[in-house]
């Protein structure tokens, strides 16, 4: 056989992938994952059930799950059974796998007679060994869970062939074409550390019927809303949940999506039983402040700012002979129920290997819906709640006031189905035509939420306020003079829909509302209440008819420091 053909069978059978055998530490047991409460910020409660063989008093379980501080549990469930004691540990497993390099085929196959190419020559000669570089020390990634730097050997520097009574050494690195007897050994022994847990149980039989519980990061749901619109006044509401698992192995397990604002102090911290840090390590985190830190998780998804871009195409029922697609169609409802404040979404007979992700349809609904077209104004006067005036010969971005005029087309949804609708991001649909994407709100049964569609550009808006009476020197604090300033405001409005729009505006600014016009409802809010200027918020909300404009007006005296 030439070299250039062995060289190509070497690298072949290098490639070989194969599962390992593993010779090692055996347990007795069929402890799995009967249920698991999945929360939005990737945390999952998992509980296993099962039994664990005993032997002398003493069983094992060949894993440890990474389970967070102060959430791993395990209890037995025979009558008169107790738990005397848990140790997590560690042990090997030796394995055989192919060999992945030249050098690993050399070292296995000691004694060999091969022939070798280095430098255009070829050696032939009994394989003596390989000799390797010093020992080193190397920290282990977390989640090789081990509490101490692992000693591993450098890679082997010279091979050593025994030919013509000479001792031959040869750089590994440096090493062409390897000719091979058909008896060459092509695999090679490994060991393998792994983590355990044994217990001390009291009062079993031959086996002890066990309950596993604890918390872990790794497996998390994503929600996901689609309504389609029907008409004008309803819409069909569905949530899939998308499952991540990265993980561990769930078979036929009932898994729960929890709705809520859950509240686990120490789930950035991993349990001592985990096995992954040293009692330093983990003292360490305390003393940095992790421990108290406590996250705040608002089972929200977070970032989900995605704004109301959306189509040019207007709500509504499709029309005649156009295509439509219900997505609804199918969709069986998951029970669910509450607990304390959280609600959980039910789905049996759950399957998801690691690593692999699933989509759930969870429930689908009729919902009552109603067009609103929302106008929401920030206060533009430039006068803090002392009477400093900020910016005043600052350039506004033409942009800025565009924003300021901006009216939202959003839908108005009301709950009236049996579940809370989580905070999601949700896709709004008519017939098979897209119309906008933006987040629904977590909105409680019975209650509304607004969800924006798009920028209503055919109902347009301006806005202006003019100082209209100054008032000088009036007492207000000691040592401090002030002027008065009444401002009046302007808000002009134009429909150009053939149809009457249901408006809504929300003015909010710095100082006291004396009065308004079209029933304007002015409220005080309590921010800041002991300030010379309060923040105070007026609401508006009309029909504008198809065609009409409108002028809206209002006053506000605001406190103005000299």
């Amino acid at each position: 056989m030439r070299p250039k053909q062995i060289r190509i069978l070497v690298l072949s059978i290098c490639m070989i992938s194969a599962m390992a055998a593993f010779a090692g530490e055996a347990a007795d047991t069929d402890l799995k994952p009967v249920a698991v409460a999945v929360f939005k910020n990737g945390l999952a409660f998992v509980v296993r059930d099962g039994s664990v063989k005993v032997v002398g008093g003493e069983a094992k379980i060949p894993f440890v799950p990474m389970a967070t501080l102060g959430s791993l549990w395990v209890a037995p469930k025979d009558s008169g059974a107790s738990l005397e004691e848990l140790v997590a540990y560690r042990y090997s497993e030796q394995s055989q796998a192919p060999a992945a390099t030249i050098a690993q085929i050399l070292a296995a196959n000691p004694g060999k007679v091969v022939t070798v190419s280095y430098a255009e020559k070829q050696y032939t000669g009994e394989i003596v060994g390989l000799k390797n570089g010093e020992e080193k020390a190397v920290e282990p990634a977390a989640e090789e869970s081990t509490v101490s730097p692992t000693r591993v050997q450098a890679p082997p520097e010279f091979l050593l062939l025994k030919a013509n009574g000479k001792m031959v050494a040869l750089p590994v690195s440096g090493l062409g074409a390897v000719e091979l007897p058909a008896d060459t050994n092509v695999r090679v022994e490994d060991t393998i550390w792994k983590s355990g847990l044994r217990m001390k149980v009291k009062g079993s039989g031959d086996h002890a019927k066990l309950t596993m519980a604890y918390l872990e990061k790794g497996i998390g749901w994503t929600p996901s809303y689609l309504v389609t619109l029907k008409d004008d006044k309803s819409a069909e509401l569905t949530l899939q949940s998308v499952v991540t698992n990265d993980v561990e192995d769930i078979k036929d397990a009932e898994m729960f999506f929890v709705v809520g604002v859950p509240n686990f102090a120490y789930s950035n911290m991993p349990s001592p039983m985990a096995l992954t840090q040293t009692l330093q390590a983990l003292t360490d985190m305390e003393r940095n402040g992790l421990a108290a830190r406590r996250d705040q998780f608002s089972n929200a998804l977070q970032g989900q700012f995605l704004g109301g871009a959306g189509g040019g195409y207007g709500p509504g029922s499709p029309a005649s002979g156009e295509l439509t697609a219900d997505f609804s169609n199918g969709v069986s409802e998951l029970s669910g129920a509450p607990e304390e404040d959280l609600f959980l979404y039910s789905h049996a007979g759950t399957t998801l290997g690691r690593g692999e992700r699933a989509t759930y349809n969870v429930f689908s609904a009729p919902v009552e819906i109603e067009h609103i077209y929302e106008w929401d104004i920030a206060d533009t006067s430039r006068v803090d709640a002392f009477g400093n005036v900020q910016n005043v010969n600052g350039n506004q971005n033409p942009s800025d006031q565009d924003n300021l005029n901006r009216i939202w087309h959003s839908l108005r949804m009301k709950n009236a189905t049996k579940f809370p609708w989580t905070s999601a991001p949700t896709l709004v649909i008519s017939g098979t035509k897209p119309i906008a994407q933006d987040t629904l709100p977590y909105t409680p049964k019975g209650a509304s939420s607004n969800l924006k569609l798009t920028i209503a550009t055919d109902v347009r808006s301006s806005q202006q306020e003019l100082e209209v009476e100054r008032k000088s020197n009036v007492p207000v604090r000691p040592n401090y003079r002030y002027d008065l300033v009444t401002v009046e405001g302007t808000l002009k409005l134009e429909n150009y829909k053939t149809k009457d729009v249901h408006l809504t505006i929300h003015k909010s600014l710095r100082g006291e509302v004396l009065s308004s016009t079209d029933n304007g409802k002015a409220e005080k809010l309590a921010r800041g209440i002991a300030l010379d200027n309060p923040s105070s918020m007026i609401a508006w909300d009309f029909t504008l008819k198809a065609g009409e404009k409108k002028t809206v007006t209002y006053r506000y005296q605001v406190y103005v420091r000299q």
